[in-house]
């Protein structure tokens, strides 16, 4: 696709999003609904511990419970993401010519991240639960992130992260076992979020035009390393220590569970079939995804 037609997707984009835009900051998005107590966090076969012997163990209500803490630690990763996108970008784009259509796509899209923030603090707090602190390792890849990464890694990190939560929303958000703040939230992300990785996928088949092999190798194993991080950070110690459970039982159930590595590996897909098609996936990539149970 060359600049022009690359434009013409931007400006098409932008287009799509005055049509289609929702104000997440109505009290509305968050209100229960009958029988919403009853209701798990998330789908329950995202739980990383759904169908483990922990999990068999459970009263239905300690599974909601579960599920609702383990949604603040997922959607908490989400809040990382989109404020770690809106630094490395606009940084990027700090002295750019704020005409061109790719730019004002941007400050589009910063505008619906900051509200998707918003909006899933919000959802949270309307189920009772909150947010957990990160690792240390984690924070320090934020800041690598945010200073360092060149567009291509950061355009690839954020749409591996924007994949897998497009997946596991789209779930959540036809779920009647699934609380309704949360079903709402998710419908509004799953749309808005759809226009920001059509802009995330061009964005980087424009970047990788005439990269040199070195360079395209390098960006391949940091959007590999990085979405590794983000599959990881997923799963917070913190989270079940603070419903009482024994985190080594914990982890010892989940790094047993097949079902998770498959529900993991089917929200990894459409990202990985997109690095396959734009030459983004060696030998280490692979191998870094293997490990990551995404591949």
């Amino acid at each position: 696709m060359g600049a022009s037609e690359s434009d013409a997707l931007f400006d098409a984009l932008l287009e799509s999003a005055q049509r289609l835009s929702f104000d997440s900051r109505s009290p509305r998005v968050y209100e229960p609904e009958p029988g919403d107590d009853e209701r798990h966090g998330m789908t329950p076969q995202w739980s990383p511990l759904f169908g483990t012997p922990m999990w068999d163990a459970m009263s239905e209500s300690e599974r909601v419970r579960l599920t609702r803490s383990e949604v603040a630690q997922f959607l908490g990763v989400g809040i990382w993401l989109e404020v770690g996108l809106q630094v490395a970008l606009l940084r990027a784009s700090h002295s750019a010519n704020p005409a061109r259509p790719d730019v004002k796509f941007l400050f589009n899209e910063c505008a619906d991240e900051n509200l998707h923030s918003l909006m899933f603090a919000s959802a949270i707090e309307s189920i009772g639960s909150h947010f957990y602190p990160r690792d240390r390792m984690l924070d320090f890849f934020g800041w690598v992130f945010r200073h360092i990464i060149w567009d291509e890694v950061a355009y690839g990190i954020v749409l591996a992260g924007e994949e897998m939560f497009d997946v596991m929303q789209r779930d959540w958000m036809s779920s009647d076992d699934v609380a309704a703040p949360i079903r709402r939230t998710a419908y509004i992300h799953v749309i808005e979020e759809s226009r920001h990785m059509t802009y995330a996928r061009q964005k980087i088949r424009d970047r990788l035009i005439g990269l040199s092999r070195f360079r395209r190798m390098v960006s391949t194993l940091l959007i590999a390393v990085g979405m590794h991080l983000i599959a990881k950070s997923l799963i917070n110690r913190r989270v079940y220590e603070d419903l009482g459970l024994e985190w080594d039982v914990v982890r010892s159930n989940i790094d047993e569970n097949e079902h998770h590595r498959m529900t993991f590996r089917n929200a990894a897909e459409p990202f990985i079939d997109f690095l396959s098609k734009e030459g983004l996936l060696n030998g280490g990539a692979r191998w870094i995804y293997r490990k990551s149970n995404l591949l």
